[in-house]
């Protein structure tokens, strides 16, 4: 049986791209290993959202020529697709796929045992229309959470953002495949399914039926079998009514939004091409709130975007500071070539991005404190995805971490078990 070897870079939505194509290849009889091992195949699904991912993407591809020097290495992802000239010309790479025609891997695998040649499959991604539909297995059978991709592609052109010359316009997934892929999903042990995608809010808008995100929450509902769905990131400016009406109603809509900020001065929104201002989003979640008892709100924050002065980003931390997100992923700007941020004037010191990202995410540390110590004396659950130490431990509704005492009560993967919160262990909520 031949092997295969995967590494993923990036976002949630690379990683599915990865579990799919795994899955296609444990479909046709290969054997997945770990990327450390010698293996027949190598796939590395590269990023290319900053420098620095492009940079470990190709130590990567070298990792792999070096581990085993007669393996077929075949490279996709974001940076494939911007770059395809430049990973061709990496020695050892015999395969090369952007963000599309992913469904072929095996195929084009198979295809190179019958020539000598290198392989390139990248398309002008601008002139792809439609979702490529490309599964999950549910080969993992041992994981509690899917990460569902529902769409792909993005129209915000953000000014610090590669991605929609990396994946294209918007793309949606048709609601009865996402049916489809949910109940097999289930059937192979996942009790929560997180919708993902490039742009997530946008789910839909181009498709003939005009379907939306709170139908495809709705029709994910009517799987009895499922206990919980979970978004992804979502944009602000995009969560609708409908969608706050059925996480305010169902239980089994987990209370958390990921609403990515960016940066808390309206200066540096205006900058960054953001589609909504400071005041905007403050009221959002003033009413998110005041409808949705006990949601946990997390964030991204980019340190140092080019013109962010000390005014900038003292209203960032006032801002971060009055919201109290549950958790920020803070990082510092970093210049990606081809973006208008890349040229701008004013450029921040990295000394200045790095002291800044520290302090980002102190304050996100002690807003998830805050948060927790709030849970305490209410009733939490969390979905079991291992045991250690005589404990199950997994994530609550709020995707807060929990741990619960493993008792005489014997419970497996996926089971979702709760109690009372009655402490909190660093950033674990201790349910009894």
């Amino acid at each position: 049986m031949k092997t295969v070897a995967f590494t993923t870079l990036g976002c949630r939505v690379n990683q599915y791209d990865t579990d799919a194509m795994r899955g296609l290849f444990i479909q046709k009889g290969y054997e997945p290993v770990d990327f450390d091992e010698k293996a027949d195949i190598y796939v590395i699904n590269t990023c290319s959202v900053t420098n620095m991912g492009e940079r470990k993407s190709r130590q990567l591809i070298r990792k792999a020529k070096r581990t085993n020097e007669d393996a077929y290495i075949i490279v996709t992802g974001c940076y494939a697709q911007l770059a395809p000239d430049a990973i061709a010309a990496i020695e050892g790479v015999n395969l090369v796929i952007g963000t599309n025609n992913r469904h072929q891997v095996v195929e084009l695998v198979e295809q190179l045992e019958s020539t000598e040649k290198q392989i390139s499959i990248v398309r002008n991604i601008m002139e792809q229309a439609t979702f490529e539909e490309m599964p999950l297995y549910g080969n993992e059978i041992d994981k509690a959470r899917a990460f569902m991709k529902i769409q792909e592609g993005c129209n915000n052109y953000c000014t610090f953002c590669i991605i929609p010359y990396t994946r294209g316009k918007l793309k949606s997934r048709r609601i009865e495949d996402i049916v489809k892929e949910a109940k097999r999903l289930v059937a192979h042990g996942y009790h929560e399914i997180v919708l993902t995608g490039i742009h997530l809010g946008n789910y839909g808008i181009e498709l003939p039926e005009k379907p939306n995100l709170a139908q495809v929450v709705k029709a994910l509902l009517e799987i009895p079998e499922l206990q919980r769905i979970r978004l992804g990131s979502i944009e602000s400016v995009e969560v609708s009514e409908e969608l706050v009406e059925l996480m305010a109603k169902e239980p089994r809509f987990c209370t958390h939004l990921h609403l990515p900020l960016q940066a808390g001065s309206d200066h540096i929104l205006k900058l960054m091409n953001r589609h909504y201002t400071l005041q905007e989003f403050k009221d959002l979640v003033v009413r998110l709130r005041s409808r949705i008892p006990g949601l946990a709100i997390t964030t991204d924050i980019i340190a140092g975007f080019p013109g962010e002065t000390d005014e900038d980003f003292e209203e960032t931390m006032k801002t971060v500071e009055e919201i109290g997100f549950t958790h920020i992923h803070a990082f510092p700007y970093s210049k990606r070539e081809g973006t208008p941020a890349a040229v701008m004037e004013d450029q921040v010191p990295e000394a200045v991005k790095k002291t800044r990202v520290a302090l980002l995410n102190n304050l996100g540390q002690k807003g998830l404190i805050k948060f927790a110590e709030a849970m305490i004396g209410k009733r939490a659950e969390i979905l079991i995805e291992r045991e250690e130490d005589g404990y199950y431990l997994g994530f609550t509704n709020e995707y807060i971490h929990g741990k619960i005492k493993k008792d005489e009560s014997s419970h497996e993967v996926g089971t979702i078990i709760g109690g009372t919160v009655v402490g909190l262990n660093g950033e674990t909520v201790i349910i009894e």
